[in-house]
């Protein structure tokens, strides 16, 4: 009876798929894009063939297709890391070893500005999920090939970006340094004021809310990660918009993913001159 208790079975969806993705295997291939945002996984698919929407519930949806020959799929996250923690499990059971996140970022060095994208290496871990899997010194990193598979991607597409050092983080207002109020009114505890300014000096290059948590969990599940993020707020002049990066950004995720594919099945990596990364 213990240890049934301590190791709880998952839930079955309906369709004896798995339960929040409503999926089944032989639905997605191996290589999936995660977007946080539902509407999104139609974005990417506006660049594929032979679109078909395969699932939808809650903040769940997914969408498979072609890119230039390549079957890949996208499945949204939602927002935070306990529901990308449950998209990434689902998924790996249904057998999809290599992932992307195409999400959105603020920025806060003055060398990336709106419509910029940025590739993150690693990531300082303030999600609150991946501190449930494994202790808080253990590292959020991106797989080596999957940063350089975005990179070729951006590369071959002319796309400006750079490589980051992410903060991740469970909060979008209090924990991203943001009043509850616009007058500064109501509860402001001191660290708040010291968000930004400590990230700064440490080198950090942006702020978002998903991508430490799905390294983290995705490569305890032993999969390859990785993430390419439009800069939609730029914290230092204090201003927003997209500037094109989210269309760019949803480009970029699925070129890779067929660089990878090629890489995979040539057992041969290779990468143009950098010419566009932001310095």
């Amino acid at each position: 009876m213990e240890e049934k208790i301590n190791k709880a079975s998952a839930p079955k969806a309906e369709n004896e798929g798995v339960y929040h993705l409503q999926l089944k295997k032989g639905d997605v291939p191996s290589y999936v894009i995660l977007p946080g945002a539902p509407e999104r996984t139609l974005k990417i698919a506006k660049n594929w063939d032979n679109v078909k929407e395969v699932a939808s519930y809650r903040e769940y949806k997914t969408v498979t297709g072609e890119y230039k020959g390549m079957e890949m799929a996208c499945t949204s996250t939602g927002i935070g890391g306990p529901s990308s923690e449950i998209c990434l499990h689902e998924l790996n059971t249904l057998g999809v070893h290599t992932c992307i996140r195409v999400g959105t970022t603020g920025c806060i060095v003055p060398q990336f500005d709106l419509g910029d994208l940025i590739i993150p290496v690693a990531c300082v871990r303030k999600d609150g999920t991946s501190a449930t899997y494994v202790e808080p010194e253990f590292p959020a990193f991106a797989n080596t090939y999957v940063v350089m598979a975005l990179m070729e991607a951006c590369e071959r597409l002319g796309f400006r970006y750079g490589l980051g050092l992410d903060y991740t983080v469970g909060s979008f207002y209090i924990g991203q340094g943001r009043p509850l109020n616009e007058d500064g009114s109501g509860y402001w505890p001191s660290f708040a004021e010291k968000i930004v300014p400590d990230l700064q000096t440490a080198g950090v290059t942006n702020i978002e809310m998903e991508t430490s948590g799905q390294f983290v969990v995705g490569y305890l599940h032993e999969m390859r990660m990785g993430a390419i993020l439009s800069v939609i707020s730029n914290r230092v002049l204090d201003r927003w918009g997209d500037n094109g990066g989210e269309e760019k950004a949803c480009l970029a995720a699925a070129e890779a993913m067929r660089i990878l594919k090629e890489w995979d099945e040539t057992g041969e990596v290779k990468l143009s001159l950098r010419k566009n990364q932001v310095k």
